[in-house]
């Protein structure tokens, strides 16, 4: 689709609208498929976002692997600690592949139409300490995982907290520290 010219165009482009829709075709093709069906999706969704930012996409791979390992031992230490229990598989150390998959969409989206959630350190806490929660309920809701118990979902804000603002730091990081002092203290 062509930027179109005014305001609001930058919606438009890769970066808003169109991966926003993307990354949530496969997100759900993850959470509702699980399997490989899911993880082939999230894949597809990675290398058209690799393939249409190439310019960047050395920057845009390493926060892709980055939020994948992150995500990796979030999950596993949440299921080693029994905090959760996840649906599905194969896994990759205790968590299923189509939840590593998500993590890989997700940190294609975060200098991107998701980059809300990594915009200053106070976005990455809030991010990780209410939304880390909401997501996993709503995967609990969707019978993709359970979340054991009031401390199980204290668990999860708090590795969320942490991944989020592990996330926050790669972004500027790859970025060149283009977020300023002022941006992470907002």
């Amino acid at each position: 689709m062509p930027e179109q010219e005014g305001a609001g165009s930058s919606w438009w482009a890769w970066s808003g609208l169109p991966q926003l829709v993307a990354h949530q075709a496969a997100w759900w093709t993850c959470v509702l498929v699980m399997g490989w069906t899911g993880p082939l999706s999230m894949a597809a969704f990675v290398g058209l976002h690799l393939a249409l930012v190439r310019e960047e996409a050395a920057a845009e791979l390493r926060l892709v692997v980055r939020s994948m390992v992150i995500g990796v031992v979030l999950d596993s230490l949440l299921a080693w600690w029994g905090a959760v229990s996840y649906e599905g598989g194969p896994l990759v150390g205790l968590s299923p592949l189509w939840l590593v998959a998500i993590w890989a969409g997700f940190g294609a989206t975060l200098r991107h139409s998701q980059s809300l959630f990594v915009r200053s350190r106070w976005h990455a806490i809030a991010t990780g300490a209410a939304g880390g929660p909401m997501a996993y309920l709503g995967g609990s809701k969707l019978g993709a995982l359970s979340v054991h118990g009031t401390m199980g979902y204290v668990a999860v804000g708090a590795l969320w907290l942490v991944a989020m603002l592990a996330l926050e730091h790669s972004v500027r990081q790859v970025s060149g520290g283009s977020m300023t002092e002022a941006d992470s203290s907002s």
